[in-house]
């Protein structure tokens, strides 16, 4: 059992009358020191308590001063910081997705495959092709290094271009002490080691100087004879894709129709529009229409045709022409279907006229324009006239009516007959009457027939 020690107050009874009378009263003891067997031990008298024994005392004694003034957090306070710590946390955990090796799938789906692959549960880049990354901001990257990208690089060139001088490639060698056994080279002999014992068994590549007389490593080779043999193809082929060397490397890309070689002249616009237009012909029917006859003679729908300058060796056949009158005594009517008679002809050029029967020939499909003019005299007559086909005495022509006159008076009446004929077929015709009045047509220059093929 722990020992207490506390402060309390103790009755006391006494008959010491210094107190004025006997009477009971309380006096203050500092420290009670309890023993007992079944307390246990360690107590003591007041002053004399081991500090060891002390319970609830302070860390350090005695206390530093200090005060609760508003330069310390409430309890309030302190909760509220460590709820917004926890809200941040929360909210950045949230922006961040952890993985673990058997969820590889998740980076899968975050990459595109082409610059950027997954390889286990890792992110690497697989081609840095086509990011606009210069000389320049890997200098800026690489500031406070000693030199920059771009110096190196040169000072590479440099070494190569200097050591490399007249270099001629003498082959690949097993290892580096054969390539040291070689006993004829010279000056930029060039040779690749395959399992270089001195580089922990990679493939290097070296170059002889005769200067320092010792080969010199260039750097590791890391093409392998599977590329070289052109068998480390891309994993992944897609049609129409093709390798094809550029300027400085071998690309994977597309066919470009501005990189063929011995391509059309002609757009792509064009050429396409050709394509659509190749079985269009708007004029087909025309076109099937012209055709050769067995002369060799061009034809149109089964007509022949010549060139233009043919045609101007073609003898042009003169248009036929006829002009007869009457002259001498007039002739007289008294019935119908009497034919005129022109006794006088005046010109006369393909178109034949008798005057003995006052016929005359025309040919079948030409055309002609026949006017005849008439000057008669008779009185509270007409005569009647019209052009008819002498084989049928069809006419032809519709019918002229031509009032006379009173001659006696020296009145009279005149009248002609113009009409276009095409005759059906080749033939005799005459101009005939076709009333049976009584009249005369006197002998005048305008009693005239006048036939013009046209």
């Amino acid at each position: 059992m722990k020992m207490k020690s506390k402060e309390t107050k103790v009755h006391i009874t006494s008959s010491d009358d210094s107190l004025g009378e006997n009477k009971p009263h309380y006096s203050k003891v500092t420290k009670v020191h309890v023993t007992g067997g079944e307390v246990g031990g360690g107590g003591g008298e007041a002053g004399s308590v081991e500090w060891a024994n002390v319970m609830n005392k302070p860390q350090t004694y005695p206390p530093s001063e200090h005060n609760h003034d508003d330069r310390y957090s409430t309890k309030e306070d302190v909760q509220g910081i460590i709820n917004y710590v926890t809200e941040q946390m929360e909210q950045e955990q949230g922006k961040v997705r952890t993985f673990s090796d058997d969820e590889p799938d998740f980076l899968k789906n975050k990459v595109d495959a082409v610059t950027v692959g997954v390889r286990g549960s890792e992110v690497f880049v697989k081609s840095i092709d086509g990011l606009n990354l210069g000389v320049a901001d890997l200098n800026t990257a690489l500031e406070g290094t000693e030199g920059n990208i771009q110096t190196q690089i040169d000072d590479v060139n440099d070494l190569l271009a200097s050591v490399t001088a007249g270099m001629r490639f003498i082959g690949k060698l097993e290892s580096f002490a054969e390539l040291n056994g070689i006993g004829n080279k010279s000056n930029g002999d060039l040779a690749v080691v395959l399992t270089d014992e001195t580089r922990d068994d990679t493939r290097s590549m070296y170059v002889y100087s005769e200067d320092r007389g010792m080969w010199e490593f260039i750097g590791a080779f890391t093409f392998s004879d599977e590329f070289t043999a052109l068998k480390d193809s891309p994993s992944d082929y897609q049609d129409g894709k093709y390798l094809r060397s550029t300027s400085n490397r071998i690309v994977y890309d597309d066919v470009d129709y501005q990189t063929l070689k011995n391509k059309p002249e002609s757009s792509i616009t064009a050429i396409d529009d050709a394509v659509t237009k190749r079985h269009e012909h708007g004029n087909k029917d025309s076109l099937d229409g012209i055709g050769e006859n067995t002369n060799g003679i061009l034809t149109y729908k089964g007509e022949e045709y010549v060139r233009k300058s043919d045609i101007q060796s073609i003898v042009q056949v003169d248009k036929g022409y006829l002009e007869v009158t009457r002259s001498g005594s007039a002739q007289s009517f008294s019935a119908a279907n009497t034919i005129v008679m022109y006794n006088s002809e005046k010109y006369s050029r393909g178109i034949a006229y008798d005057t003995s029967t006052g016929y005359f020939t025309l040919k079948a499909g030409k055309v002609y324009n026949v006017r005849a003019v008439f000057y008669l005299t008779s009185v509270d007559t007409y005569g009647s006239f019209s052009v008819r086909r002498v084989a049928d005495n069809a006419a032809v022509s519709p019918i002229v009516y031509v009032f006379g006159g009173n001659f006696s008076t020296h009145s009279a009446a005149s009248g002609n007959l113009d009409t276009i004929i095409i005759p059906e077929e080749d033939g005799d015709y005459c101009v005939i009457t076709r009333t049976s009045s009584s009249f005369r047509i006197y002998p005048q220059d305008r009693n005239s027939l006048i036939i013009q093929e046209i």
